[in-house]
């Protein structure tokens, strides 16, 4: 008997995971329930694809293991190389962030079609996945084998066709977002889904393309030349910008507005709504810009963990993933990251065992390890604020009041920041920064370095500060270039932890 694999949904989780499935079960099928778009553009299942988007370190290197070449590729798409401090403008909510005199890239910064066309473009081309496009699945194959209940495949029907189809497998994931109907399709095959957390952080975004006007130049002045980002500050300033430079000489302007506050759509509102940030550094560049398309806006989910891990219902065969079991903010870039991971973790967990009885709980446990970290920083970050509701608990306050102090050193010592950037784009858990060498340094950096922070006037000027300049020593100069070589050539080669 042939031993096949579904995956619902045809997303980035959902592709990673059907190709890792690739070399476990003989037919891996994948259900999409839109068509897939030719080239670079956007899919319908995607509302915020034309929203900021961010590829993390992490995410970067689970998908090049998955897909060999991917990175490659987008370079050969011209790829932008954005790096804050360098060619980007950071303004952190204290202010702007420390400039750098080399580059140092972490994160991949394109248009969310551009990553999911390059991934699409690889995956297409691995013959053992059967893809079925406008493909909604209607429920869940379940059979009641004592003493489980086991999931032995779902029923599907083609957009504009009445006739359901029955595909019959030994495992189904569920890989379809936030916008997954699991629960319900549990509820009508008699099983309990798992229990929830909510916290709603009353976000709306809104994103616009732009392209340089003819014969536009930035001042000579303008080191931001790649953008500039202006973050929230708690617990009241709670507007953000984004103008980020992407692929084939786009710019991306983003839009963040909490309390639940429409985001204006209209070019006078926009540059009204710019007009109001703490700095005028994006309203100022604005001018050099036309638009190519109107505003589009979204209203941000709330934040939702699934207990998969606690599930004592938890059926045979039946596996879910990335924001089918985790949705947060994405305020810290982690969306399409965490589904990478969870790709990964499928990964590990199938070189130990790929039976469906064993599976799903060990894959849980792991996900569940892996994912902890993203909701945390996304859910204490969105509790800072003041008119987000939710309980402030003294595990809360104490673990944003750390993170301050982390921020804080980071600011002086360029070692604390190197290292808690590596939680930050989900390299190492929370727990790395326990560790008693980093608290060391932490306490160092805060009573001893506090005089190599930038002065309040350049942290909170209304432009930032002129470019880092290399040190005219000769050892200091030999120190650092090496010393961001040998970083930057491990983190290529996925070394750097």
């Amino acid at each position: 008997m042939t031993r096949t694999a579904v995956v619902i949904g045809g997303g980035i989780a959902g592709m990673c995971a059907a190709k890792v499935l690739v070399d476990h079960y003989e037919k891996v099928v994948l259900l999409e329930r839109d068509t897939y778009p030719d080239g670079a553009g956007g899919r319908r299942g995607v509302p915020q694809s034309k929203m900021f988007h961010t590829l993390l370190e992490r995410g970067r290197r689970e998908i090049e293991d998955i897909f060999p070449g991917f990175h490659k590729l987008l370079d050969e798409r011209k790829m932008p190389k954005v790096s804050f401090g360098f060619n980007c403008a950071l303004m952190t909510p204290r202010g702007w962030g420390r400039n750098l005199p080399v580059p140092v890239t972490r994160s991949l910064f394109c248009t969310r079609a551009m990553l999911e066309s390059t991934i699409r473009d690889l995956f297409l081309k691995d013959p053992g996945i059967e893809l079925i496009e406008q493909a909604v699945v209607n429920n869940l194959l379940v059979e009641e084998i004592s003493p489980r209940e086991v999931v032995s495949g779902v029923t599907y029907k083609r957009r504009g066709d009445s006739e359901v189809h029955t595909l019959h497998a030994e495992l189904v994931v569920d890989a379809s977002g936030f916008s997954s109907k699991a629960s319900l399709w549990l509820k009508e095959a008699g099983i309990i889904p798992p229990a929830e957390h909510e916290l709603d952080p009353l976000l709306t975004y809104g994103g616009q393309l732009y392209k340089m006007k003819k014969g536009a130049r930035f001042p000579k002045s303008w080191w931001w030349t790649h953008g500039a980002f202006i973050q929230r500050v708690p617990p009241l300033d709670n507007v953000a910008a984004h103008l980020i430079r992407q692929e084939a000489d786009l710019w991306l302007l983003t839009l963040v507005a909490g309390d639940g506050h429409e985001i204006p759509k209209d070019e006078a509102g926009v540059r009204e709504f710019l007009g109001r940030m703490r700095s005028p550094l994006i309203y100022d560049m604005l001018p050099y810009f036309e638009p190519l398309d109107e505003v589009s806006t979204y209203r941000l989910p709330k934040n939702r963990w699934k207990y998969y891990e606690r599930w004592n219902e938890s059926p045979v065969g039946f596996i879910a993933m990335a924001a089918a079991t985790c949705v947060f903010n994405p305020n810290m870039g982690q969306g399409m990251s965490v589904a990478a991971g969870d790709a990964g973790i499928l990964k590990k967990c199938l070189q130990t065992t790929s039976s469906p009885y064993e599976l799903p709980g060990l894959f849980f446990k792991r996900q569940a390890d892996f994912q902890k970290n993203a909701y945390q920083l996304a859910c204490c970050n969105d509790l800072k604020f003041d008119t987000v509701v939710g309980p402030r608990t003294l595990g809360t306050r104490l673990f944003n009041w750390y993170n301050e102090q982390i921020t804080a050193a980071g600011a002086a010592d360029p070692w604390v920041a190197r290292e808690s950037g590596l939680i930050n784009l989900l390299i190492e858990p929370i727990s790395y920064s326990y560790r008693p060498w980093f608290i060391a340094r932490l306490l160092f950096a805060r009573l001893f370095l506090w005089w190599r922070a930038a002065s309040a006037d350049e942290r909170v000027g209304p432009i930032p500060p002129g470019p880092a300049e290399i040190p005219t020593r000769v050892r200091s100069v030999v120190r650092n270039w090496v010393g961001v070589a040998f970083r930057f050539t491990r983190i290529r080669l996925g070394l750097a932890r």
